[in-house]
């Protein structure tokens, strides 16, 4: 809105009606059409306003009487002001003015023989001032007036007349500066008699005619008299008559002529010169709409129809009829121009408007809001149709020559991040601008209609629909195909996908929109960052089960458990890449989006899920290296097979050429340090990355390991064990023999030396893979071992002399002292069992012998005894 017109100064100051008056002053309008209202001393005369500049407006003055303001109206200021005003008066005809009009006579008085008079009695003259004496009542009495001009005379027909009297008597209480102004009024009057008479007839040729008119009038009149009350002898009268009409009518026949289609063509071009508005404005319509200054169109069509709409001139209902034809057509053309997608909020904004002001029929913002609707469904529709195709489109260029890997990127290809982003973009761009346009619409800025209420409804409808198929397609894109990449590159685009989730999240949060379609974007980013863990973890599962096609049986390390290949720390490299990948990339969430795992979500069960899959995996592994060989069972000579010690500094490929006992033990050496050591590295991991800790599946894991120790210990026992004890028997009674009453026993038979040279060469190779867990198979050996003593005791018969006795007794003694490390309660009770079967020694040298024999055996065996017995920790 800017500041109200103000008029400063007018020239001329006065004048009659028709007055051409220069108007200046400020703000007086930015063009012609701005200017809206011009009044006058009260008098409209908009029509025949001229607008010069925003200081300058030409008109003509109405019929006022008076002094008063001049008034200018505008669209962009309002009412003005103004500090001068303008006096109207109406002019007088009197003797020093020449006319071509009738002067109005005073009422003839009525004589007996009902005559007129042929020439008035008394003639009162008009103000020769051109002043108004109406209200002026003369303070002077007619006596005072006669002492003051004893001489004079106030009648300006009279050769006496004195100007002192006739202003005193009609202008006593008349200003100074009203008498200037009729002085200078009077001097343009002379002025103008001074023309010539044949321009004095030109310019008043319209009050000849009336004269004519009126002297033929005269001529009826008379007659008519000369019917009612006789005939006179006035001959000579009527024949002057005559003679004036025919002198009239040949002095005045071209002139009159001419006068006609002056003034035939005066009133066409005055018509057109006052109207040229309306003649002008179908061209002008045509103009701006080519111009596109729709704005022009809609303000010339409303103030045309506002002066001209009920008119019953029958011309300008032509030119108004061409005119709406145009309007109709230029509202076609702006209703689909608003259709017409795609096209700014402003652009369509502006067409709403129009239309609106044009009166279209119809609710147009309701339209332009559909519009926008269906464009945004459409546009979601082809973005998925355009890289859908160019998908195939690349697969095909490629063809044979495209490897497995980008034949198999699926949802994590180039392709699909870009359609991810341009999809996001749709949405977040056309959002932008239909909220808006609604928002609008329904606080009453673009409704040519009230809103209907159930327009609420139905447009919370149109943004659900567009964001649940922007849901759907965002599934499709990136939920959907599967897809095996490198796992920098589906980081990467992981982290862009999310990126441009996030960036049409966010502008949707700042329309303020329902929280139902907020909800639906939130859940397909909530259900991405599920999916993209998901992925990182079956990843993860993936490569632990290819760990079987890894192992090369090359000792890594030797810890406290073992000696360990690369299984284990590749397992725990393998669960921190896809723990660091998914707090990387997924589990730190948005603006008002809900954290990735809290208690009882599924998120977190698909965590624990996901993780026991990937390390029951890795069980599954173990077990498939260690009891699933291609080697059979070698039951030949124990020592042959044992005879293999571990190298611990052989390459790769000599761990490649590892027997299967050896690999059995190093299964279990790298089950045992994955259940102490790299489970619970996995466990802090979780920790620092303050993700719910699997309990459930570490617990199942730990089991699983425990039972796969177990399960290997056990075919190691049973496929080194068996061997070794089959041996006992033969070597027992090898040979047959019986020992005499009074032999003297010096040492135990050979087979209580096999077995412990047996039992150190599996010593020997469990030490050198499991280290202090070598333990555990020993005591095992050694059990079974003392089991097949006691039951061999007790199917032998017993002893026939006192030397075979003592030699039994001292073979058990041998055994129990050389086992004594790796004896349980178990393997002693079948040993106590043995011993108790055989008689004991009763005389003191018998015991002495004993202790003797046991002396020099341990002396003798020493070293034996150190090998077997050393590293004996228990774990």
């Amino acid at each position: 809105m800017g500041p109200p017109p103000v008029v400063t100064g007018i020239s001329p100051k006065e004048g009659p009606p028709g007055t051409r008056v220069t108007i200046r002053g400020e703000f007086l309008g930015t063009s012609a059409v701005d200017v809206i209202g011009l009044k006058i001393c009260g008098c409209d005369c908009l029509l025949s306003a001229e607008w010069k500049s925003k200081n300058k407006i030409v008109a003509r003055s109405g019929p006022c009487k008076g002094r008063g303001d001049i008034i200018v109206t505008t669209r962009s200021g309002g009412e003005g002001t103004s500090t001068v005003q303008f006096r109207g008066y109406h002019e007088s005809i009197g003797p020093v003015k020449e006319s071509a009009v009738w002067v109005e006579e005073a009422a003839p008085p009525s004589v007996p023989w009902g005559r007129r008079p042929m020439s008035p009695t008394a003639y009162t003259p008009p103000d020769p001032l051109g002043l108004s004496t109406e209200g002026d009542d003369c303070k002077f009495p007619e006596e005072e007036l006669h002492e003051m001009f004893p001489d004079g005379s106030g009648k300006l027909s009279d050769d006496n007349f004195q100007p002192g009297w006739y202003l005193l008597e009609h202008h006593s209480n008349t200003s100074f500066e009203d008498l200037k102004a009729g002085m200078v009024f009077l001097q343009r009057k002379v002025e103008g008699q001074k023309e010539g008479q044949l321009t004095f007839l030109k310019a008043n040729t319209g009050a000849v005619m009336d004269q004519l008119d009126r002297l033929v009038l005269l001529k009826n009149m008379y007659e008519e008299d000369q019917r009612k009350n006789g005939k006179e002898p006035l001959p000579s009268l009527q024949a002057a008559i005559e003679e004036s009409i025919t002198l009239a009518d040949s002095l005045f026949s071209e002139i009159l002529s001419r006068k006609e289609n002056a003034d035939k063509t005066r009133e066409a071009l005055l018509l057109l010169t006052r109207h040229k508005f309306l003649f002008q404005l179908p061209a002008s319509i045509d103009r701006n709409i080519r111009k596109k200054e729709y704005d022009l169109v809609v303000n010339d069509y409303t103030r045309v129809k506002n002066l001209f709409g009920n008119t019953d001139v029958k011309l300008f209902q032509k030119i108004l009829d061409e005119i709406d034809k145009k309007i109709v057509d230029l509202k076609e053309k702006l209703y689909n121009r608003m259709k017409t997608m795609p096209i700014n909020v402003q652009e369509q904004t502006k067409y709403i408007r129009l239309l609106i002001s044009l009166n279209w029929e119809g609710d147009a913002a309701w339209v332009a809001i559909t519009a926008r609707k269906d464009y945004l469904m459409n546009l979601m529709n082809k973005v998925k149709d355009h890289f859908k195709h160019k998908e195939e489109q690349e697969s095909n260029e490629k063809g044979k020559r495209k490897s497995r890997e980008s034949e198999s990127e699926g949802c994590w290809s180039v392709v699909r991040m870009s359609w991810c982003g341009a999809m996001c973009g749709a949405l977040s761009s056309e959002l932008h601008a239909l909220w808006p346009l609604a928002r609008r619409y329904f606080a009453g800025e673009l409704a040519g209609e009230p809103a209907k209420p159930e327009r609420h409804a139905d447009l919370k409808e149109m943004i659900i629909a567009g964001v649940e198929l922007f849901s759907e397609h965002m599934r499709a894109c990136l939920m959907s195909g599967g897809g095996s990449v490198s796992g920098d590159a589906m980081r990467v685009r992981l982290v862009a996908n999310l990126r441009h989730l996030r960036e049409a999240y966010e502008s949707l949060l700042k329309l303020d929109l329902p929280s139902q379609p907020l909800s639906i974007v939130e859940k397909v980013i909530f259900d991405y960052r599920v999916y993209g863990m998901t992925v990182l973890l079956q990843r993860a599962h993936k490569r632990v089960k290819g760990l079987v096609d890894k192992e090369t049986w090359k000792i890594e390390e030797f810890s406290d458990y073992g000696a360990i290949t690369n299984l284990p720390h590749l397992l725990e490299q393998y669960m921190n890449d896809a723990l660091s990948a998914i707090h990387k990339c997924v589990f730190s969430g948005g603006r008002r989006e809900s954290p990735l795992f809290t208690d009882g979500s599924e998120p977190t069960a698909a965590l624990h899920k996901h993780t026991q899959q990937i390390l029951l995996a890795y069980v599954s592994v173990l077990e498939n290296l260690a009891l699933n060989h291609d080697q059979g069972f070698n039951n030949t000579s124990l020592s042959v097979a044992l005879d293999q010690p571990l190298d611990e500094t052989a390459p790769p490929s000599e761990g490649e050429g590892r027997n299967w006992q050896q690999r059995l033990l190093v299964a279990a050496a790298n089950a045992h340090f994955t259940r102490r050591v790299t489970l619970a590295n996995i466990t802090t991991a979780y920790d620092n990355l303050t993700f719910p800790k699997p309990t459930q599946a570490l617990q199942v894991t730990k089991e699983a390991l425990s039972s796969l120790e177990s399960s290997i210990a056990e075919t190691y026992l049973e496929h080194k064990g068996d061997p070794l004890v089959g041996t006992i028997e033969p070597s027992m009674y090898m040979g047959r023999h019986t020992t005499p009453e009074n032999a003297s026993v010096d040492d135990a038979r050979p087979y209580v030396y096999e077995i412990i040279n047996n039992l150190i060469a599996v010593h020997a190779e469990v030490d050198s893979v499991s280290g202090v867990a070598s333990a555990r198979y020993l005591r095992d050996l050694c059990e079974t071992v003392c089991e097949e003593l006691a039951r061999l005791a007790a199917c032998a018969p017993p002893a026939a002399s006192r030397a075979a006795a003592f030699r039994a007794r001292l073979e058990y003694t041998l055994l129990h002292i050389a086992c004594a490390e790796h004896l349980t309660r178990k393997a002693e009770n079948h040993l106590m069992e043995a011993l108790a079967g055989i008689p004991p020694l009763e005389s003191d040298e018998d015991k002495k012998r004993m202790e003797t024999l046991v002396d020099g055996f341990k002396k003798r065996m020493h070293l034996q005894l150190a090998s077997l017995n050393c590293n004996m920790e228990t774990v």
